[in-house]
């Protein structure tokens, strides 16, 4: 298993400042090697190519749970 799998860190809902850890989605403190509820690996809404609904990488209309063919638990997507 990954170790980054639901780590803060490798979520886009948290954001830090120094040593100051915030998930954004939740409004509370965490920490970088801390759990997000907001994180699921693989969805669309979590990927930098999902913008309004549709996938720059393919093209196509995505909901933002949907889960990426392409996704790769390892990191490289």
């Amino acid at each position: 298993m990954n170790e980054a799998y639901r780590k803060c860190k490798t979520c886009r809902f948290c954001n830090h400042k120094g040593d100051l850890w915030v998930c954004v989605a939740e409004e509370k403190p965490t920490a970088p090697e801390g759990t997000c509820g907001r994180y699921r690996p693989g969805c669309c809404e979590n990927c930098g190519m999902f913008d309004k609904g549709v996938c720059s990488r393919t093209g196509e209309e995505m909901f933002e749970l949907d889960v990426c063919t392409e996704y790769d638990p390892s990191g490289f997507i």
